[in-house]
């Protein structure tokens, strides 16, 4: 019997690529997801801010099964959605994730943070609230794998002209209490898993509520519905009442954020009768006064203490600091980790500082004539006083002084000093005249890998004195300008450019990574040119991020850097190997 032998075909070898450790795989995509060159990974919403997954991760999730797993659950790990189809202005943008798209796709079971608009202007209806639990029940199911379930009130109709039900639509309007509780019974029953739930007791809107009728009523009921798992709270600028103080449960509120403080003692009161268990405390546009009175005790002589608080953020604060007025007698905070107040400290008394110096890692602190001197007094700014002290910002408060211009070298050297191992430095809206005179002055410690001085103007060859005196930086964002008095608008000359590279011939830094996060140039041209000059000195460069004041600004001055490099006198010369990207994200989070 004749035997056919059919010849072997060579297997072809798997792309490298899917060969990968699903590790590795996860590690290339969650650094794409973050890449700043790509769109925006936040959206603004009013009071709250919705991550959004770069469009690059998509690609990746068709190379092949093993990457899909990994991939999914980022691009689809962040869902909104509208009660309505009457889309409010923050979920009319493309790039941000509906979780229509999800279902559609059949992925809203890999949903981890669900942003949920509740437009109040047809909730009270009949059949928008059965539309949604259609919605809901039959068409989105159960997404189990939600842990945080974020509540924001919008509108599809004008505050204005919105008064309620009309007469004929009087008879199939719900009870609000009635309509919320089937509401939000239905939003448990679809996210049974989310352990953090943040309602946001304000619109993104900031006109009069008043003309909104019953929008307070349904208000105070979004925590109440949630009161045995809202963690975190965020009121934007809206009057609390005590029935709603009375409903949130004890020990579970963890994080508040106030912002607009409108002088009710519920705002007070909100804080301190959670003060056993938070962990983060934000506080916008608060008076001095309100400040100090959530350290007040039930007696003349008690604090109110906050033992589990790590992160204290203070900000546009209104008034003087209260000289008269009562004070913590001890440690109002004692295990903050993270003070940020870049605005009048409200505090007289330093006790509020002085127990930080063996925890604290984050300060970023305004400072004043009077806080200088009493930090000083206190040994507060000595040479690593702070032990663990890793990212340190001192400004100054004290706006168009002459005290702003004299303190600002005194600043600048101790952002440096007072931290033992500090990693990043913000030089924040400080006027350092000549930076050749300031820079032997420093002190810094061996762990320094960032400066931030997006806030500190300086000329191109200032910044590179800047950079060339820390032998071990990584990374700097700088705020750059033109020389004093020169208001040119013709672009550098070859001999001026060989000039400025035989200045700094022997420059010696390190910085990898430079973010250009404002410029003042006569034009964009000139901005591109000097970012150019600058970066071919700069030996280690490898990337400079340009991120400026807009994102047209910023877009001109990147096609300006591409125009620049075309130039005779920077071809075959290391800049061309430098990448400059166009940064229109930065997100900073502690």
């Amino acid at each position: 019997m004749m035997s056919l032998s059919l010849p072997l075909t060579p297997l072809t070898p798997l792309p490298t690529a899917q060969m990968l450790p699903c590790h590795v795989i996860a590690s290339i995509a969650q650094y794409i997801e973050l890449g700043a060159t790509t769109t925006p990974s936040v959206i603004k919403s009013g009071t709250i801010n919705i991550p959004i997954p770069s469009k690059e991760l998509v690609p990746l999730a068709a190379v092949c099964q093993s990457w899909r797993v990994i991939v999914d659950p980022l691009i689809y790990r962040v869902a909104a959605h509208c009660t309505s189809s009457d889309l409010p202005y923050t979920l009319s943008d493309t790039r941000i994730p509906k979780l229509s798209v999800a279902i559609e796709r059949r992925k809203q079971h890999l949903v981890r943070q669900f942003y949920l608009f509740i437009d109040f202007s047809k909730l009270f209806t009949a059949e928008s609230l059965m539309s949604f639990l259609d919605f809901a029940e039959n068409t989105c199911g159960e997404m189990t794998s939600v842990y945080k379930l974020a509540l924001i009130p919008t509108y599809s109709e004008s505050m204005y002209l919105w008064q309620g039900p009309s007469e004929s639509e009087a008879a199939e309007s719900m009870d609000i209490s009635t309509a919320m509780e089937k509401f939000f019974k239905c939003v448990r029953s679809l996210t049974p898993n989310a352990r953090i739930v943040v309602t946001i007791n304000g619109s993104c809107y900031r006109s009069n509520r008043s003309s909104v009728k019953n929008h307070d009523h349904a208000m105070a009921l979004l925590p109440a519905m949630f009161a045995e798992r809202t963690t975190q709270l965020v009121i934007d600028h809206i009057s609390l009442s005590w029935p709603q103080l009375d409903k949130l449960v004890l020990g579970m509120l963890c994080s508040i954020s106030i912002s607009g403080y409108k002088g009710q003692q519920c705002h007070i009161e909100l804080i301190q009768r959670h003060a056993p268990w938070l962990e983060r405390l934000e506080m916008v546009k608060f008076t001095t006064q309100a400040i100090v009175r959530i350290t007040w005790g039930h007696t003349p002589t008690s604090t109110c203490s906050y033992p589990k608080l790590k992160k204290l953020c203070i900000a546009s604060v209104v008034g003087f600091r209260p000289k008269k007025m009562r004070q913590p007698t001890i440690d109002p905070f004692p295990a903050l980790e993270v003070l940020d107040c870049q605005t009048c400290f409200p505090f007289t008394t330093s006790i509020v500082l002085e127990g930080r110096q063996s925890h604290l890692r984050v300060l970023k602190l305004h400072m004043d004539t009077e806080l200088f001197g009493v930090m000083r007094d206190k040994g507060l700014l000595r040479e690593s006083s702070f032990r663990k002290l890793e990212i340190i910002s001192l400004g100054w408060a004290e706006r168009n002084s002459i005290e702003g211009e004299k303190f600002s070298e005194r600043m600048l050297l101790k952002s440096f000093e007072i931290g033992a191992r500090t990693q990043v430095v913000y030089a924040n809206r400080l006027t350092i005249a000549d930076i050749d005179v300031v820079l032997p002055k420093i002190h810094f410690t061996s762990t320094l890998r960032a400066l931030d001085f997006k806030e500190t103007a300086l000329t191109i060859a200032q910044a590179v004195v800047l950079l060339n005196g820390f032998p071990k930086l990584c990374e700097a964002s700088l705020f750059l300008r033109e020389v004093p008095g020169d208001r040119s608008r013709r672009m550098p000359t070859p001999e001026e450019v060989a000039q400025f590279n035989k200045r700094f011939i022997d420059c010696q830094s390190s910085v990898l990574f430079l973010n250009i996060c404002k410029t003042q140039f006569v034009n964009s041209r000139r901005a591109g040119e000097f970012i150019v000059l600058m970066s071919d000195v700069l030996p280690s460069v490898i990337c400079v991020r340009i991120n400026c004041s807009t994102d047209t600004l910023t877009e001109r001055v990147c096609k300006d850097i591409k125009f620049t490099l075309q130039r005779e006198i920077y071809q075959n010369k290391r800049v061309q190997e430098i990448k400059f990207v166009q940064d229109i994200q930065f997100v900073e989070e502690i």
